[in-house]
């Protein structure tokens, strides 16, 4: 796992720390989908702020939730995820912009990414 400073975000929820322990991230709104294919450990980047995120967080062993695009979680989010203990970050930065921050970090996704043969000039 690896340690990764959330400045760039701001906590939503009051159990939420400065930096996470996690293993990638999964990028999706759709809640079904990151139930599919969300792993243990990951944080979720995703627009959405009604409190099943959280109820999908706890399934899915998630290390964090950020809520992107400036959009803020309903209040029975914030209170879900403090009751669960799962790290909850607002941003207004977009999707994309916070997966390449995170990805900037996982130096383990560097490394599947070399090991399947996939370059930067593609």
């Amino acid at each position: 796992m690896k340690k990764l400073d959330m400045s760039p975000t701001a906590p939503a929820s009051a159990n939420t720390a400065k930096e996470v322990c996690f293993r990638g991230c999964i990028v999706c709104d759709i809640l079904s989908y990151a139930i599919a294919h969300a792993e243990k450990g990951q944080i979720w980047i995703t627009h959405h702020t009604h409190p099943n995120i959280i109820a999908v967080a706890v399934l899915k062993e998630l290390a964090a939730v950020i809520v992107a695009g400036g959009r803020k979680p309903d209040p029975e989010t914030i209170r879900r995820a403090e009751e669960e203990e799962i790290p909850l970050y607002v941003t207004s930065y977009q999707a994309y912009d916070l997966a390449k921050w995170i990805a900037s970090h996982d130096k383990e996704a560097d490394d599947m990414i070399t090991a399947a043969g996939v370059s930067e000039n593609e």
